[in-house]
């Protein structure tokens, strides 16, 4: 395993920043605010689900820039607030689940197909769809002075069903038509029991002898991406550290889809942290998954647990639930915490700030 780099800190925290982005003085008192409550470092917005990239572009097509100036500005301040800056870059999703973005509607070839139609994550089998990602990351690390590049999203979707790459690739070895597997007609769809119909299918398709094959190779094609994003960033600024937010262990095992080997990553020196994800809101799952991934990290990684203060999955009611939850990591020997998200912490941050200054100490 190659030797990871410096640490960015101890506490890290990801922010979004549109409400203050638009006024240097707010700006500036953000970050101070920040500093002084103990945060070493910030995960701003680079690129999102949308597909949407948020600096000066001139990669991404120009319907698919958010705030060309946002990434400058927010550099500027945090760095003299004596912050570190990992923008966020969302990897796969171009659009998301139910739509395609300017990239995908362009290349639709690109995109993956699940339950009747193409959802909006690329086909990280697909040369062209990693060359346009890796070409972004590169845009970003040679034109802003980061501190790195924080992956998300860096998975396949938790979905049953196929893409065209995958299609050809199980074909050729195979002779297995994926599509005839896992495609859902549009008469089962508008019916009923359409929902029945999909589980049935779906649950049908994970029993198939070519399954595993299928997440096998689906794995190799995230990996080989992966070495590719490493490979891209370290030519246009060699060194600059790679960390990335994954769904945990958990994933190696059941019938998860996201395909997302992150040891590998850990293993062949691609990635210099991780913060995998401890969006758990009862103490007992919470310890499960801070332990499991704990143990599973390689000793002397950092190592880092996500502490989801207000997410899609729950949220944090008090600054002594928030509290409670750091302890647990602490006890579970995370080296580091990453808050999501800066807009979901700050209400509780004079009560808890005296928490995050003496994490680690």
């Amino acid at each position: 395993m190659a030797a990871a780099s410096e640490r960015p800190g101890t506490i890290g925290v990801y922010c979004r920043l549109t409400n203050v982005v638009g006024s240097a003085s707010k700006l500036r008192d953000t970050m101070k605010r920040m500093k002084v409550a103990g945060i070493d470092f910030i995960l701003p917005a680079g690129k999102g689900t949308s597909g949407l990239v948020n600096w000066d572009s001139k990669v991404a097509p120009p319907e698919l820039i958010g705030d060309a100036e946002y990434m400058a500005k927010v550099v500027r301040y945090a760095h003299a607030a004596g912050l570190k800056v990992y923008p966020v870059f969302c990897v796969c999703p171009e659009g998301g689940e139910n739509k395609l973005d300017a990239v995908l509607e362009k290349n639709p070839s690109w995109a993956w197909f699940a339950d009747g139609e193409r959802r909006g994550y690329i086909d990280p089998g697909n040369p062209d769809a990693r060359r346009y990602e890796t070409s972004l990351m590169a845009e970003l690390a040679s034109n802003y002075d980061i501190d790195g590049i924080s992956l998300d999203y860096m998975r396949c979707p938790n979905r049953v069903g196929y893409t065209d790459t995958g299609r050809a690739a199980m074909l050729k070895a195979y002779n297995v038509d994926l599509a005839g597997i896992v495609d859902v007609g549009s008469e089962t769809l508008d019916t009923e029991g359409g929902k029945k119909a999909i589980g049935a299918v779906h649950a049908s398709a994970r029993r198939n002898p070519i399954w595993p094959k299928w997440k096998k190779w689906r794995t190799d094609q995230l990996n080989k991406f992966m070495a590719e994003i490493h490979s891209a960033v370290d030519k246009v600024k060699p060194g600059l550290p790679i960390s990335s937010y994954v769904w945990g262990y958990h994933t190696y095992t059941g019938n998860y889809e996201t395909c997302q080997d992150w040891l590998t990553w850990i293993k062949n020196g691609w990635l210099d942290w991780i913060n995998p994800s401890g969006y758990r809101y009862d103490d007992q799952s919470f310890l499960e998954a801070a332990r499991l991934n704990r143990a599973h990290v390689p000793k002397g990684f950092p190592f880092y647990i996500t502490i989801g203060v207000l997410t899609s999955h729950g949220k944090l009611e008090s600054a002594e639930q928030i509290r409670h939850q750091m302890q647990m990591a602490r006890q579970c020997g995370a080296e580091g915490l990453v808050f999501f998200t800066w807009e979901s912490l700050e209400p509780f941050l004079d009560e808890v700030a005296p928490d995050i200054r003496a994490f680690g100490k």
